[in-house]
């Protein structure tokens, strides 16, 4: 009798344990998945509109959204009728605001765009300020091209000066000097920031400059360039900002690409500045589709409290001496930021460099690690990934060649196609991942196919340490926690710990997810063999829960669970 009750007493317990983990496979681990992927994208959204009845002293896109549509009424490059026409209309809204504006007109010759030669009418105005240390400006362009009214680019950022100003002048005088600049052609070569740079004294004045700009028509502004130096402007950026969204990441790589606006020559004039954009709906970039109508009110808004709380702030800061070395910065969850100095970075990647040896003794203490193994995980994960990025650029080029060039620029710039190719790759990228690693778990355990992927994270974070520091937190956070997951799952019983991949996974995937989206709605699909390969290296964090499950020895060849 007493034996019979132990045999049912184990069987209940082996089925309640195979019930736990059933409900681990398929509910927890989706959940921790697709969770942290939300949590990753609530990092890049925009606040709501203020409508007309917003209070007098705060920014309203609906407000500013009024100027827009007679800014971006229609195309108005330089030389033109409309052109005059909005020149015009800028500086009787700025008199109305009771300041006094002035044109700066000069013949100028672009330094970027193959000798370019135009006469700018950039529009200048400043507010006093009540003890001045050096003054804040506050700039956008308001030429257009030929093509398309501009009302993203650049008249968001215009009529988002309009509606500031008039805040400002509600609240009151700042402690420093305001300055505004609207820059004239700023299509052409960025010919009217190199004209006020060049020739207009009161360059010499600013102490802080913040400029405006887009690349769609809708999503978040993010903050995607500052001047060298920046740990003072970014700590107090972070500080202002009522809804700040900014990567370093993002910054580095920007620097190393050949765009330029008219920061470029504000910081190659010696100012310190920060620069803004919102860049989802590229389709309408330079397009007859960027119309007010096509405008995001919610990017709009978005631009408009960055300007007015950041104008506010700075306007009342001494700004005589803003460099300070520059800082690592990153969102993590919805607007709340983190920020440290990029030297801490070396000491991050140092850290994690110890914990990844103390993980690898830990594993062979354990006997579920060996040296041939790990180099078997290391050399599976560098084959899943050049899978990846093998077959998606094939398979990309292969479509490419096979639509026409009207057809091929919808897929890469309509948002509302190219998602469906997105998410195609994507799928695509996780079954060929899945079938490598399945295949290859039959040769390789868990934890060693775990510590080798982990040792191409440690070569990332090294890499960008030294070569992209800003990028280097990307890389560094992800590691770090799942080198613990890693040290928490050795503690555990074989064939219990495999979902703890999972939860250390979700700093990973709360991180890159919204560079993946920033890169492939800023670079498009045209970039879908890198971009997809980040996708890889992301799914990389979570290959013990695809393993096969084996035999349950501590054999060197098979996974052990």
């Amino acid at each position: 009798m007493g034996s019979n009750q132990s045999v049912t007493s184990v069987e209940v317990k082996y089925q309640t344990k195979q019930g736990l983990a059933k409900w681990v496979k398929w509910v927890i681990i989706p959940i921790l998945i697709v969770g942290s992927i939300l949590l990753g994208f609530m990092q890049i959204k925009a606040p709501q509109p203020a409508d007309l009845n917003a209070p007098l002293d705060s920014f309203s896109a609906l407000r500013a959204m009024e100027k827009l549509k007679v800014i971006a009424k229609e195309p108005h490059p330089m030389d033109t009728l409309a052109h005059d026409l909005v020149r015009d209309y800028l500086l009787l809204e700025l008199k109305g605001l009771g300041l006094s504006p002035e044109i700066q007109k000069t013949y100028v010759t672009s330094e970027l765009n193959s000798g370019q030669s135009a006469t700018v009418e950039n529009i200048i105005a400043r507010i006093p300020g009540r003890d001045n240390s050096k003054a804040i400006m506050i700039a956008a362009h308001y030429d257009s091209l030929p093509r398309g009214p501009g009302a993203a680019d650049d008249g968001a950022g215009i009529a988002a000066i309009l509606e500031s100003v008039r805040a400002i002048q509600v609240s009151g005088q700042l402690k420093n000097d305001l300055i505004v600049l609207m820059t004239d052609g700023e299509e052409m070569g960025l010919l009217g920031a190199k004209a006020f740079m060049d020739e207009h004294p009161w360059a010499k004045d600013v102490g802080l400059v913040l400029n405006f700009e887009s690349r769609g028509n809708k999503g978040p502004s993010f903050m995607f360039e500052t001047s060298d130096q920046n740990g003072w402007i970014v700590n107090e950026f972070i500080k202002a900002a009522p809804q700040p969204v900014a990567y370093s990441l993002i910054y580095n790589v920007y620097k190393l690409m050949p765009n330029d606006t008219d920061l470029t020559v504000f910081r190659q004039g010696g100012l310190d500045g920060l620069n803004f954009a919102f860049g989802m709906g590229v389709n309408a970039y330079h397009d007859s589709i960027d119309t007010p109508e096509n405008l995001d009110k919610s990017s709009l808004q978005h631009h408009g409290e960055y300007m007015l709380s950041l104008a506010r702030h700075f306007g009342n800061l001494d700004l005589n001496e803003v460099k300070q070395e520059n800082r690592v910065y990153f969102n993590v969850v919805g607007w709340h930021m983190v920020s440290y100095p990029e030297s801490w970075a070396l000491w991050f990647t140092l850290a994690g460099t110890l914990l990844f040896v103390v993980t690898i003794w830990h594993g062979m203490y354990r006997r579920r690690m060996s040296f041939g193994g790990m180099a078997g995980g290391f050399l599976l994960s560098l084959v899943s990934l050049g899978a990846v990025f093998g077959a998606i650029t094939l398979i990309w080029n292969k479509l490419r060649t096979t639509v026409s060039d009207q057809q091929y620029e919808a897929m890469i710039l309509d948002p509302d196609v190219s998602i469906y190719y997105v998410l195609g790759l994507l799928f695509l990228t996780i079954v060929i991942v899945f079938l490598l690693i399945k295949w290859g778990s039959r040769y390789v355990r868990a934890e060693n196919l775990w510590i080798g992927a982990l040792f191409l994270w440690l070569l990332l974070c090294i890499g960008t340490t030294f070569y992209l520091p800003g990028g280097s937190y990307l890389f560094i956070w992800p590691f770090i926690c799942s080198l613990i997951g890693l040290n928490v799952s050795l503690q555990m019983r074989k064939g219990e710990w495999i979902w703890v991949s999972v939860l250390f996974a979700v700093p990973g995937f709360v991180l890159i997810t919204p560079i993946f989206y920033l890169v492939y709605v800023m670079m498009t699909l045209h970039m879908a063999g890198p971009l997809l390969t980040v996708s890889a290296l992301a799914l990389s964090l979570i290959f013990p829960m695809v393993c096969t499950p084996r035999d349950r020895g501590t054999g060197s060849g098979y996974l052990s669970q």
